[in-house]
């Protein structure tokens, strides 16, 4: 049973990761509040003239300091990281993490893309293999892989001229048809990788600037957790539709995996909702589905 009850200060949490076994400074806390892995503890004025006694993070925050020591014992970084209380919001709500929280985790995983071409282009490399073909050429390859990268690095893409280069890559000699991977219901095609490409960069583009607003963010939840839980209902069946040379297109729903991709889910759904407004309304109509993961 958890030791670890009620509101503490940033002295009490360091102690509570002596107590599980991780050596960490005060100076460490107050770096990840900054970068949104914790909330900031709340102030405790002690009445005029007389300062404030020691801020309080409260409960939810110190189990979730020591997710995060668990996971940073592992070798996981600040990035990867950040993915853990926007999770935690997304599927288990602003009662056990704030929106504030989210908005700040979500900036350090964003990050800086101008700051690492190597990053961008590994971005790039994820996307090219989801939509590779035996029979395209590697120039074809290339020019895809280079404008990815540069989308990636520059938050800027010509959606004509990268919808040319995927289809090179994924429906060489399809001309005139198009190429559809896996079934009907959830296909991978051109179409609907291009969109979420959109999507993702008008969304990086609103969020480095804050011009999302608090319901924009609960709006967007709502709509990934309706998708969501449908895919979570639909993945059996897909993963005996799924193609032998395309893998894992349908992966297992668990809770590391969904943990993983917790900022990517809230960066598209932003997004599309920047290009579907009124679909997104229709879906804040309908009541949130509860999301059971796997072990």
């Amino acid at each position: 049973m958890s030791s670890i009850s009620g509101p503490a200060t940033i002295d009490q949490l360091v102690q509570d990761a002596a107590s599980h076994s991780h050596t960490i400074t005060a100076r460490l806390i107050r770096d990840w509040t900054e970068k949104g892995l914790l909330d900031y503890p709340q102030r405790r004025p002690a009445g005029k003239g007389h300062g404030s006694h020691p801020a309080l993070y409260d409960e939810k925050q110190r189990h979730l300091l020591l997710t995060l020591l668990h996971h940073r014992k592992q070798g996981v970084g600040i990035r990867t990281l950040s993915q853990i209380p926007v999770g935690i919001w997304i599927y288990w709500g602003h009662d056990f993490v704030p929106l504030r929280q989210v908005r700040v985790a979500m900036a350090t995983w964003i990050g800086d893309p101008r700051a690492s071409l190597r990053r961008a282009r590994q971005i790039a490399q994820t996307i090219l293999q989801q939509i590779d073909h035996p029979a395209a050429t590697p120039a074809a390859r290339k020019a895809l892989l280079d404008m990815l990268a540069d989308a990636a690095y520059t938050g800027r893409v010509d959606l004509t001229a990268l919808e040319s280069a995927a289809r090179a890559v994924f429906e060489p000699g399809f001309s005139p048809l198009h190429r559809a991977v896996g079934h009907l219901s959830a296909p991978l095609t051109v179409d609907s990788q291009i969109g979420i490409i959109d999507a993702r960069l008008r969304a990086i583009a609103k969020l480095t600037t804050g011009q999302f607003s608090d319901d924009d963010f609960r709006n967007a939840r709502h709509a990934h957790l309706l998708g969501y839980a449908q895919y979570v209902r639909d993945q059996p069946f897909l993963a005996t539709q799924e193609p032998a040379d395309h893998p894992g297109l349908y992966e297992p729903v668990t809770a590391e995996s969904t943990l993983n991709q917790s900022c990517d889910h809230l960066l598209t759904a932003l997004g599309l909702g920047i290009i579907y407004p009124e679909r997104t309304a229709e879906f804040t109509r309908l009541p949130a589905p509860h999301i059971t993961f796997r072990a």
